[in-house]
């Protein structure tokens, strides 16, 4: 959909060779004697590339592929606050949309799995609750279509994922060892194998616990691949007693963040810095990096991040005392990573926290609930890569964007949640939205 301009530092003919195999077109600096930036086209993305034993290494130093930032504008939504049952969401967990634009969301209150026409239409209930062929009994966040058009619902109340046809009804089903209701997605690849998350020694404690990801390929043979941990460990505090234990993320520390791409690899990184890594098991490996302006913590909001924490755990553990470091003064360089079904990266990156509840409107809700409330929210903004490690550009959201259930990404498309002021949950569909080109393609002046 968009050609990209790309130009490199480095014009080595081999790094070259490299990058070509990689798919990326156009390296205006193989070949030149010195390839700088050009100051007159800020929007010219440029990088420094080099390879370091089997890893080939981009390093954004300016500009981008797209000659604006993008946005996301809807086109329509799906959800009411008030109106036809079908059209109300109570807790939505997963979305798959397939080919054809047909729309699938399970929600959870029921539980209950629906389609929707293109357009948002209403069209049937696939399944129902229960114990029986094609029914659920406590489905989560997998849900996925396979290449051959088959809808994949992941089901660990059952132990098993089922598979529905096109028009919803039930084929058959495989088994799930290890599963665990759980809010990552199930992932397809191109070559049609299906990957979903498991513990791989499910009976032992759960600081103990090994993560894979269980495969289940076309010919019909099931394996398992761990996932990688790059060697970090969360910032945590925990609390302990005789007949239980707790464990907490430090807020704002740095986090290991992973995700599989339809093309068939780990994408991972620690989020302490702009760094991920593209981990193909059969080529090299492509890390993509960029520099970053750090976000700082509200002291507020961290005050309050805090409280929130000690107070649930002195609730359980009387007398418990804050035992893991300080909450940091800044922010990760990014809060998630996700793949589009081409490939693209989506990196969630760290945003300015912005206060949306007044002091009365806090001190009210928290009186009400019973526990400390955070009147702050992050914006959810996301730079967009090639996994050839050309950067995009950015991506801005509507107020409410969630990223849970995870959106579905296709092309300049993607349907994800909104929430409103009175957490009413629609669903989306949205056209990404550049700017500069979606007006010459309108024939704008």
């Amino acid at each position: 959909m968009f050609e990209p301009v790309r130009r490199f530092f480095d014009s080595s003919p081999s790094l070259c060779a490299a990058l070509i195999g990689l798919g990326v077109a156009a390296l205006g600096a193989c070949g030149d004697s010195g390839g700088a930036a050009d100051a007159a086209n800020p929007a010219e993305w440029t990088a420094v590339v080099d390879t370091i034993g089997d890893t080939i290494r981009v390093h954004t130093t300016g500009g981008q592929v797209w000659p604006a930032d993008a946005r996301l504008e809807s086109e329509f939504s799906i959800g009411v606050l008030d109106g036809a049952p079908e059209y109300q969401f109570g807790n939505l967990r997963a979305i798959a949309v397939g080919a054809d634009e047909r729309i699938y969301v399970l929600d959870g209150h029921g539980p209950v799995m629906r389609m929707y026409a293109p357009d948002g239409t209403y069209l049937q209930d696939v399944g129902r609750e229960g114990e029986g062929p094609g029914e659920y009994k406590q489905p989560d966040s997998g849900l996925v279509f396979l290449p051959d058009g088959r809808l994949a619902l992941r089901d660990p109340g059952n132990g098993r994922i089922s598979l529905y046809g096109a028009d919803g009804e039930y084929l058959e089903s495989w088994p799930v060892a290890g599963s665990m209701n759980t809010s990552n997605p199930m992932v397809v690849t191109r070559g049609g194998i299906t990957l979903t998350p498991v513990i791989k020694n499910l009976g032992a404690s759960v600081t103990e616990w090994e993560r894979g990801m269980a495969r289940y390929h076309p010919d019909g043979t099931i394996d398992t691949v761990d996932v990688p941990d790059l060697g970090h460990e969360d910032a945590m505090v925990s609390g302990e007693s005789e007949n239980s234990s707790s464990q907490s993320s430090v807020p704002f520390t740095a986090s290991l963040q992973v995700a599989y791409s339809p093309l068939g690899y780990f994408v991972a990184g620690v989020s302490d810095e702009y760094n991920f890594k593209l981990l193909r098991t059969d080529a090299p490996v492509v890390e993509i990096s960029m520099d970053h302006e750090p976000v700082p913590v509200d002291p507020d909001e961290a005050a309050i991040r805090r409280d929130q924490i000690e107070k649930n755990f002195r609730d359980r553990f009387p007398g418990w005392r804050w035992n893991g470091p300080p909450i940091p003064d800044v922010k990760p360089a990014y809060e998630g990573l996700m793949v589009s079904e081409e490939g693209r990266i989506w990196v969630q990156v760290a945003a300015p926290s912005e206060r949306y509840m007044s002091e009365p409107e806090r001190r009210a809700e928290e009186d009400r609930l019973e526990r400390p409330v955070n009147p702050y929210r992050s914006p959810v903004v996301f730079d967009a890569f090639e996994p050839t490690g050309a950067y995009l550009g950015r991506v801005t959201t509507p107020d409410g964007f969630q990223t849970y259930p995870q959106p579905v990404i296709r092309d300049r498309t993607v349907w994800a949640v909104v929430t409103d002021d009175l957490d009413v949950a629609r669903l989306h569909r949205f056209g990404v939205v550049v700017a500069t080109i979606d007006s010459e393609l309108a024939g704008d002046d």
